[in-house]
């Protein structure tokens, strides 16, 4: 598997890895494999992520549960949108951090030790939002992944 690139079955439910069955789906090429599998288990696993990611549409109603990290959806994105997409999650990240330092939910007891003023941002505040900060950060992908133009060749259509 390609971090970053990748959704693999099991999604880690508690399974011993070394006895199951492996299958992947590579965003980026958009090509499903079959690391150890019988065919009604490959099947199986193909209908699945097809209902989850098989179309462009899929994939953005799957993006928009928080499902999928900045990291792995800017990468769906075509070179010159890439960047508007990471300023957006910008925005984002600096609200969480300005959020956080409002409350004084400090990791450090002496205060907070990003500087604000300067654009810096904190990982703390990302971490606790959890699946809310990639919903949001979700929410500036679709605006610019909905355009065929600002996509990877793969989901051009």
């Amino acid at each position: 598997m390609v971090p970053g690139r990748s959704l693999r079955w099991p999604f880690g439910f508690g399974l011993n890895e070394t006895e199951c069955q492996q299958y992947q789906f590579d965003l980026i090429t958009r090509q499903f494999s079959a690391h150890r599998a019988i065919p009604f288990g490959a099947n199986a696993a193909h209908a699945y992520l097809a209902e989850r990611v098989g179309t462009s549409e899929k994939l953005m109603q799957f993006a928009a549960s928080g499902h999928l990290s900045k990291a792995v959806l800017v990468n769906l994105l075509d070179l010159e949108s890439r960047q508007r997409y990471l300023d957006a999650c910008a925005v984002i990240e600096r609200k969480y951090t300005a959020e956080c330092a409002a409350r004084n939910d400090t990791c450090l007891e002496s205060g907070c030790s990003i500087d604000q003023p300067a654009g810096e941002i904190c990982l703390q505040p990302l971490v606790k939002a959890g699946i809310e900060y990639h919903k949001a950060c979700a929410g500036e992908w679709i605006k610019l992944f909905r355009r065929p133009r600002n996509r990877i060749d793969a989901w051009k259509n």
